[in-house]
């Protein structure tokens, strides 16, 4: 199992990418209920039952679009890896506030303009914006709240690869290494009786 691990490495950073983008369209804070059990915090930031058990059902169902007959063996550790990923999200938000890297609301603008899903012939569609967010039942307030924290997600990650001076080890185990880092630094509190 851990030699398949290694050899789709490159696959689990981009599940890790296409979850948070999938939490775009889908919210992370605004559905978390107040009662929910918290499964985790991370400098005073919970993460909640719910919200990790959407994140488990849309990565699980993501493992087994990708990995096919492979995902039941993969699939063992998912919670650990969900969780985790879940974790390294509210330790880069806590970078992000701690160095004051911001998404700007014109960043933000562009980002939807941009948005092939928003346009037509090339060109955003007001319309086909606020269609779309309607079908995926989120307000424009709530996608651009995700939209900011995603954005600002992948600033702080581009800013942390800016530091790697090291071309001997790679763009992963450098990232994995700085996370474990800055998590020994900080306040973690892990409840995992919430998700067993």
């Amino acid at each position: 199992m851990i030699k398949t691990l290694r050899k789709n490495a490159k696959y689990f950073y981009f599940l890790f990418f296409l979850v948070i983008i999938t939490f775009v369209f889908w919210g992370v804070g605004t559905v978390d209920k107040q009662h929910s059990p918290v499964v985790a915090e991370v400098e005073g930031q919970k993460i909640t039952a719910e919200r990790f058990w959407r994140n488990y059902e849309e990565t699980r169902r993501i493992y087994r679009e990708l990995f096919k007959e492979k995902a039941t063996e993969l699939e063992q550790s998912l919670k650990e890896k969900v969780l985790e990923d879940l974790i390294n999200e509210e330790v880069l938000l806590y970078l992000a506030k701690k160095y004051e890297i911001e998404v700007t609301d014109k960043e933000i603008q562009d980002a939807i303009i941009n948005d092939p899903r928003f346009q037509r012939n090339g060109v955003f569609q007001r319309d086909i914006y606020f269609q779309i967010l309607k079908l995926n039942r989120i307000t424009p307030q709530q996608y651009e709240t995700s939209l900011q924290r995603e954005m600002t997600i992948r600033k702080t990650l581009q800013t942390i690869m800016l530091a790697k001076d090291r071309t001997d080890i790679s763009d992963e185990a450098f990232l994995k290494s700085f996370l474990k880092a800055v998590k020994s630094k900080i306040s973690i509190k892990i409840n995992k009786e919430a998700i067993s």
